[in-house]
């Protein structure tokens, strides 16, 4: 034992401390521009840095956190909105990751946790090192990365991590076990994706059911419901780890776009579909085709992406040229080329696995037993089924009604990130079967396993003519270049149809041919194993860097102002009111407008669904009155000849607040904003009967000095100064949101109404003089609570286990 922890120990640590640094070498390489100071520039991140930008002023400015900004949406809890959130405990560990900068930092991860997963398998160390690339460079993982979707990233690059620790407990690893699993998948909640964590709760339980059956059949439950104990504890402190953002958020949930509709009609007056959470035709928006599924393996059978740089293949270019087109023109033309031919509204690249991982998945899939192997094969298979959505509507439309909080969550296609963290698994096993299995691998059996992916692409080669190859938006683009060019693009994807093919084929030959050669012994082990890796990098890397944009990289001045000003918010910005602007071109969708001023639109997958369906109304109606109340001070519109922003001025913008003479009460939301069409806002706030006290006055005489005027705003906290010698009835222009916002009137609470769907009013009795609100959510004092009560409980347990396993290894 000494002779062990002497010689052994040490060369093992340094070998993967060396694998370490190595990943992280790789992933600052792939990202090579970083090493220059450059940043990414993320079409996403520059969304989020608009949405964002009243909290990052507030905290330089204050050096305080606010959970409100009314910069987008009218205003919202920042909870989704980078909120830092008090007692963070993970956030140690995340620095430490984000040593390395963005988004080398993710790519990193996603290498060193199948490494760390496959180690706990005790699977050889070429083994793991094959199993890290072939998750790290899977195409869809690095698309998500190139386009900003950095939270779904980073949860997703938890998912070997988390599947490790679980992996620990069910080995009876306790001490590993519980700090592992505790960690990562309080890291994996930390990241902000509850979509993403979801599919891994998913994953984690049909690995639980596989695993339980196992044990229950081998006759080994007392050990299983351990570590099913041990696990669901782990669970409960990686909960409390994140109890604050949880329950902002599941407080918030109800107030968004996300949560059930109070409207039994649509804005046009049709029917509204009920449902707890979104309607089943936007989750299904983003459905993966069953035929386009072949593109996990022939990455541009159906096309690729939305648009392809075919260069000067595949007839495009020469096309151009012979119809007169300049070498400049056709090149440019050939860049981004309509290829795509499937039913996704758009696609940035297709969910490239590699056609090698799929090679050898097959392997570990029929050559491998256990618990284990069926886990990762039916998290492959129901990850790719669910990815279908629409296009297997029976079995979609039963989870979204039968499974909770399934209806929350958009882009079913993403549950593939499933799939590409299960077969890069499977095909460790399967390359471990091949080159470490002490049984000898039958030549027949072989052959036949290594024939599926050949047979598959020489069949679909063979029925290609089966296949249209024409697109939905064919239509347009016919429009657009003429039907001839079209034909000439229907052409160019039939050739990378038949070349994407042909180049699995030939991956698949010359692995083959690699392990027959090592089966037969006419090579070594270490020289076939570096083969198989060579061609796994050339495989994914050669497909991934079709679709990375490295020319996406610039400067930081570049990312540090992400939109650029125009003539016209320079001019609003000469305002020093407070007011709102309204950008009729992006509507509620882009947050360039909220980057400069406080806007109506705003860019986040959960809006606040109140303000999006009375700006649904609004765009039915055409009713300017709801832009009044709102107090769009300025509406941007472009010039027709130069598309240049010019600020058009409302002027009858209500302002911050003032007081209105009735207050008329409706029975339902949908009464409610059908009255919207004949309301004087100026004098009247419509109210639901439920919200109003069966007591409060509904009639106010006002005095003819009366007035109320803003003296005091930062995004949480409001104050107004109050002149009346009557009782009145104040209206704000700000947004209502019950679990928090607190009104003093005087210094003493009063209550606060929610009027014309979205605003708040007061009741102001006669000489009042200061009315003021302040933004205190109880939710953050309670998750606080229950995040130090966690770090405790997390703190006893490990030094519990550990002081255990101390004298169990003593003795």
């Amino acid at each position: 034992m000494k002779k062990w922890n002497k010689n052994v120990l040490p060369s093992t640590i340094l070998y993967h401390a060396g694998v370490v640094l190595g990943f992280a070498l790789v992933a600052l390489l792939f990202y090579y521009p970083l090493l220059s100071g450059k940043t990414l520039l993320q079409s996403d991140i520059r969304q989020y840095q608009g949405m964002s930008r009243q909290l990052q002023e507030h905290r330089e400015a204050t050096g305080e956190e606010t959970y409100w900004i009314d910069n987008a949406f009218g205003g919202m809890p920042t909870y989704q909105l980078g909120a830092k959130f008090p007692a963070d405990v993970l956030q140690p560990i995340y620095s430490f990751f984000r040593i390395l900068p963005r988004p080398a930092h993710i790519l990193f991860l996603y290498l060193l946790g199948v490494y760390l997963v496959l180690l706990i398998l005790r699977k050889p160390r070429p083994v793991a090192l094959f199993g890290s690339l072939a998750f790290g460079f899977s195409t869809y993982l690095l698309i998500i990365l190139q386009v900003g979707h950095n939270t779904k990233a980073l949860a997703v690059s938890f998912f070997p991590f988390v599947f490790g620790g679980v992996l620990l407990l069910l080995q009876n690893r306790w001490f590993c076990g519980v700090l592992m699993s505790s960690l990562a998948l309080g890291m994996q909640i930390r990241a902000n994706h509850y979509q993403m964590t979801y599919y891994l709760l998913m994953l984690l339980g049909l690995l639980v059911l596989v695993y339980g059956y196992h044990s229950l059949k081998n006759k080994q439950t007392k050990s299983f419901l351990q570590s099913l104990g041990a696990l669901i504890a782990s669970g409960i402190l990686a909960l409390g780890f994140n109890a604050t953002p949880l329950l902002a958020t599941a407080e918030y949930t109800d107030f968004s776009s996300r949560g059930k509709s109070e409207l039994k009609q649509n804005a046009d007056g049709s029917p509204k579909e009920q449902s707890t959470g979104l309607d089943f035709d936007y989750i299904t928006e983003y459905s993966y085709g069953i035929f386009e599924s072949l593109n996990l393996i022939a990455p541009r059978v159906q096309g690729g992406g939305s648009s392809e740089d075919l260069g000067t293949n595949h007839g495009v270019y020469d096309f151009l040229i012979d119809n007169g087109a300049s070498p400049n023109q056709a090149r440019e033309f050939s860049k981004n080329v309509p290829t795509y031919w499937g039913e996704q509204p758009i696609l940035e690249a297709p969910a490239y696995i590699g056609i090698t991982v799929f090679f050898f998945a097959l392997f570990g899939f029929f050559s491998s037993r256990g618990p284990l192997r069926t886990t990762l094969a039916l998290g492959a298979l129901f990850s790719l089924l669910l990815s279908w959505g629409k296009n297997l509507s029976f079995l979609t439309a039963f989870f979204v009604s039968y499974f909770p909080l399934y209806n929350k969550f958009r882009a079913v296609s993403s549950i593939q990130v499933v799939l590409e963290f299960c077969l890069p698994m499977l095909a460790a096993m399967g390359l471990f079967h091949v080159f470490y299995s002490t049984q000898k691998l039958e030549l027949k059996r072989f052959l036949k396993i290594a024939a599926i992916p050949i047979v598959l692409f020489a069949l679909v080669l063979l029925t290609q003519g089966m296949l249209s190859f024409s697109g939905a938006n064919d239509a347009y683009f016919k429009e657009i270049y003429g039907t001839a060019l079209v034909s000439q693009i229907r052409e160019a994807r039939i050739s990378i149809f038949q070349s994407d093919l042909f180049r699995g084929i030939l991956f698949c030959v010359l692995l083959t041919s690699l392990i027959y050669l090592y089966q037969t012994k006419k090579i070594k082990r270490g020289l076939a194993l570096s083969l198989v890796i060579g061609l796994l990098i050339i495989d994914l890397i050669g497909i991934s860097n079709r679709y990375i944009d490295r020319e996406a990289f610039v400067s930081k001045r570049f990312t540090n102002a992400p939109f650029r000003m125009t003539a016209a918010d320079q001019a609003l910005l000469q305002d020093q009111s407070r007011f709102r602007v309204y950008e009729p071109q992006l509507g509620l969708t882009g947050a360039r407008t909220a980057y400069f001023h406080n806007a109506l639109g705003g860019y986040h997958g959960a809006k606040p669904r109140r303000f999006e369906e009375l700006f649904e109304a609004y765009s039915a109606q055409q009713n300017t009155g709801i832009l009044d109340f709102l107090n769009v001070k300025y509406i941007l519109y472009p010039e027709e000849e130069s598309g240049e922003l010019k600020p058009l001025l409302n002027p009858n913008a209500l302002g911050p607040a003032w007081m209105v003479s009735e207050i008329e009460t409706k029975a339902t939301p949908d009464a409610l904003l059908e009255a919207l069409k004949e309301t004087d806002f100026k004098t009247t706030a419509l109210v639901l009967d439920h919200d109003l006290p069966a007591d409060f006055s509904k009639q106010y005489t006002l005095d003819s000095l009366a007035q109320i005027t803003l003296s005091k705003a930062k995004p949480d906290q409001l104050t107004y100064r109050v002149q009346t010698t009557t009782p009145a009835f104040a209206v704000f222009s700000e947004m209502h949101y019950p679990k928090g916002w607190k009104a003093t009137l005087d210094g003493k609470p009063v209550l606060i109404i929610n009027v014309n769907y979205v605003l708040r009013g007061v009741q102001v009795p006669a000489n009042a003089s200061v009315i003021e609100f302040r933004f205190e959510p109880e939710v953050i004092k309670q998750g606080t609570r229950l995040r130090w009560l966690s770090l405790g409980l997390f703190a006893i347990s490990i030094l519990v286990l550990g002081y255990f396993q101390y004298f169990k290894t003593k003795s």
